[in-house]
């Protein structure tokens, strides 16, 4: 077999492993109660009864709780790590090494040990079983702006000049000039936020308690109950419904995703 043969059987046959389960989810959503963990391929004894009794729970509740908490966070911490990103890039300020080191110090220390202290902090702010006590600890994170210090740090120092020397001020030239052509960094950093805060389970878990505030993961952990007793149909149509948002996320922003990857390389 030729090695391009080959190379493309490989691919097929990964492709085949990623979509898999997304295809077995899809239909195993639309199957009978007594036929979800049969692998028989007959497609002929679906239904839309397991989607008529998701509705019935809070989980579209919860979907829009986590596109709340996701979009804003998202949103914020693009506009923080961005700021504090370039601030580190292009600033000359005492200790800016210092502070570097330490920012990115933190990305050593586990979620699990912070969790405890970060959950008193935010009690003891008033922010506890709250959208603020979701979104506002979820915010600051040393990934995004190491990621975008490094991307400004490659920069084209003459495009700022330009805007300086049209009048622009430092604040100006960032976000008129700068922050608009950051494209490349700003995509995979959207999907990857949006992505992280949309299945993070512990910490909405911890700081809310009301029903009113749950996220989707917590209510997908919710709607399973024990052992055999577990509606796995159901589980399944809310999963395929709490999954939909992050695919519809991928698929509108994959061509920008792309063109970042290839402008990367050009200089």
């Amino acid at each position: 077999m030729k090695r391009s043969n080959l190379l493309l059987v490989i691919i097929l046959v990964i492709g085949i492993l990623m979509v898999a389960p997304i295809y077995f989810l899809i239909i195993s959503s639309f199957k009978q109660p007594q036929d979800v963990f049969s692998t028989s391929l007959n497609l002929s004894n679906l239904t839309l009864d397991n989607f008529k009794a998701v509705f019935e729970t809070n989980i579209l509740k919860a979907i829009w709780n986590s596109f709340i908490v996701s979009s804003v966070v998202t949103i914020v911490a693009l506009l923080f790590h961005s700021m504090a990103g370039y601030a580190l890039a292009r600033l000359e300020f005492p200790f800016k090494k210092q502070i570097f080191a330490w920012i990115i110090s933190t990305l050593m220390i586990p979620f699990t040990i912070i969790m405890i202290p970060l959950y008193m902090v935010t009690k003891s702010l008033g922010m506890g079983n709250s959208y603020a006590g979701l979104i506002i600890p979820m915010i600051f994170n040393a990934y995004g702006i190491f990621l975008f210090r490094q991307f400004y740090r490659e920069f084209p120092k003459e495009l700022e000049e330009a805007a300086y020397m049209e009048g622009l001020s430092i604040a100006g030239a960032f976000f008129r000039l700068v922050l608009p052509l950051s494209k490349s960094i700003i995509v995979p950093l959207t999907i990857g936020f949006f992505t992280f805060n949309w299945n993070n389970y512990l910490w909405p878990l911890i700081i809310t308690q009301d029903e009113d505030l749950m996220v989707v993961q917590v209510a997908l952990a919710n709607i399973v109950g024990g052992g055999y007793e577990t509606s796995w149909s159901i589980v399944l149509a809310s999963a395929l419904l709490g999954a939909i948002p992050t695919f519809l996320l991928f698929f509108f922003m994959q061509k920008h995703l792309v063109e970042g990857i290839k402008m990367t390389g050009i200089k």
